[in-house]
């Protein structure tokens, strides 16, 4: 099992490697991916699972990004719809994508409720309490990386302008 961590491991830095050689243009997908692939394999490290736990614990997760992102797509879905319905719908039918949207929502903190029963199943009481940080402080730094990277874009639009 080790052999396979090493394997993610140099997947991923093969794939960022590529990334880096990459003008920055690539398809959103690919990039998803790859911030997922750099999640598990960060998620990993932390965790410091046994070769057990391992085969355990991976299949968990890739079912719970699965029912996620299948979530998240609808969630988009709708939330377009809603975006034309009140440019024009009637109030009916902005009242029932709400209830569509917050059903997503339900069925979204029931799929994180039923991974973590099962990762509880799987982890020791410290790994869960590392694996529930991780996904807070990795979210949050993902985040204000992107903000950074907007933050950075925004200033060269507005040096070449000043230009």
């Amino acid at each position: 099992m080790r052999i396979i961590k090493w394997s993610l491991a140099l997947l991923f830095l093969l794939g960022s490697s590529s990334l880096w050689a990459q003008t920055g243009k690539e398809m959103p997908e690919k990039r998803k991916e790859r911030m997922q692939d750099l999640a598990v394999w960060k998620m990993l490290e932390v965790l410091d699972l046994s070769d057990e736990q391992t085969d355990k614990f991976l299949p968990a997760l890739r079912q719970m990004q699965k029912q996620e992102e299948r979530l998240q797509m609808e969630r988009q879905r709708v939330l377009d719809e809603l975006e034309r319905a009140l440019s024009g719908g009637e109030e009916r039918e902005v009242s029932d994508l709400i209830g569509q949207i917050k059903e997503l929502e339900r069925q979204a903190a029931s799929i994180r409720e039923d991974f973590f029963r099962q990762a509880g199943s799987i982890l020791t009481v410290p790994q869960l309490g590392k694996l529930i940080l991780f996904q807070d402080r990795f979210e949050k730094r993902l985040r204000e990386m992107m903000m950074e990277q907007q933050m950075e874009r925004w200033r060269q639009m507005q040096e070449k302008k000043g230009r």
